[in-house]
């Protein structure tokens, strides 16, 4: 039963990974994400009620980056909509 689950997670994570590394399409709603979730900026101050959907929401997107497995220069890539080479992505 448990090589049955590890197969299954190991497809999940493999899923994730086609959709937001390897579609541009999954690159733009993971950005969307970071950006609706504020993952990269700071709270301020806000309501409780807010802040517990906004920590919510990131979690979500450490989720998704977590899985995907994306070192820090790719996040910030994704973040900034930029390519390796530093030019602006079309889209």
């Amino acid at each position: 039963m448990a090589k049955d689950q590890a197969k299954v997670q190991a497809e999940l994570m493999q899923a994730y990974r086609d959709v937001f590394l390897f579609t541009p399409q999954g690159q733009v709603i993971l950005n969307d994400l970071m950006k609706a979730s504020g993952l990269l900026s700071m709270t301020g101050l806000r309501p409780d009620n807010e802040v517990q959907h906004l920590e919510g929401s990131r979690d979500m997107v450490r989720r998704i980056i977590s899985i995907i497995s994306i070192d820090e220069e790719k996040l910030a890539q994704l973040a900034t909509g930029t390519t390796p080479e530093g030019e602006q992505e079309n889209g």
